[in-house]
């Protein structure tokens, strides 16, 4: 394994990953929905499988002395390792929001712990919708990733969306209503308080959680999918 890893990242390591991983700036741009940064790492996972399928790596590794199930599980692990250092950039930049700004958002989910959550879910989504898909040709890279990218943009929506909602109805309207009032006041924040802690850390730690279990129902799903697959 630790030789196939090494051969993803030697040889199917697309320059656009560090663009899209550079992207990870986007979180210092005041009042913006941030999961948009994820999207973009999506953008260069998909590129990574297509070059690698342009480039005959799929035919190179199928002669190499290795199993099927031993090249996917090398290149979901290589997605797993990209999508780990999007989520360490994104927590740096938090801090550093913290410091340059107040780290509020009235454009979607403040600077905290509740936005990693986010694009962990974020990330889940995409490797279960798009490792399956792909492997289940082999080949088929752009479809694949517009299920995945459907996904992924309907995830944002509905969280960035959320959070503006919350906003609208608790600063700008006012209003009292219990459910926008406890996510206002302990996830769409940077936690002050032991609640806001309490409530940030469950739902980063459900979160964590959902990604371990998805990202590994999408390598099980590839597997089997691309064990049917006649590489040509």
């Amino acid at each position: 394994m630790k030789a196939l890893l090494n051969k993803e990242l030697r040889l199917c390591l697309h320059p656009t990953v560090f663009i899209y991983l550079a992207l990870v700036l986007m979180l210092l741009i005041p009042n913006y929905p941030y999961l948009v940064a994820c999207f973009f790492l999506c953008n260069a996972v998909f590129f990574v499988f297509q070059s690698s399928r342009e480039n005959g790596d799929p035919l190179y590794t199928a002669m190499l002395p290795v199993s099927k199930a031993q090249a996917v599980k090398a290149r979901c692990l290589f997605v797993v390792l990209l999508q780990a250092a999007e989520i360490l950039l994104m927590a740096g930049m938090c801090a550093l929001s913290l410091v340059a700004m107040d780290g509020a958002n009235a454009g979607g989910t403040d600077h905290s712990l509740s936005l990693l959550a986010f694009a962990l879910i974020l990330f889940a989504i995409f490797n279960l919708i798009f490792l399956p898909s792909f492997y289940k040709t082999g080949y088929k890279a752009g479809a694949a990733f517009l299920k995945g990218a459907i996904g992924v943009w309907i995830w944002i929506v509905l969280a960035e969306g959320t959070m503006i909602a919350t906003r609208i109805i608790t600063v700008e309207k006012g209003l009292d209503i219990p459910f926008f009032r406890f996510v206002a006041d302990n996830i769409d924040c940077f936690p002050a308080t032991q609640t806001a802690w309490t409530a940030q850390a469950i739902l980063f730690g459900a979160a964590l959680l959902i990604y371990i279990l998805g990202t590994l129902l999408s390598v099980r799903l590839s597997v089997k999918r691309y064990e049917r697959v006649d590489v040509q």
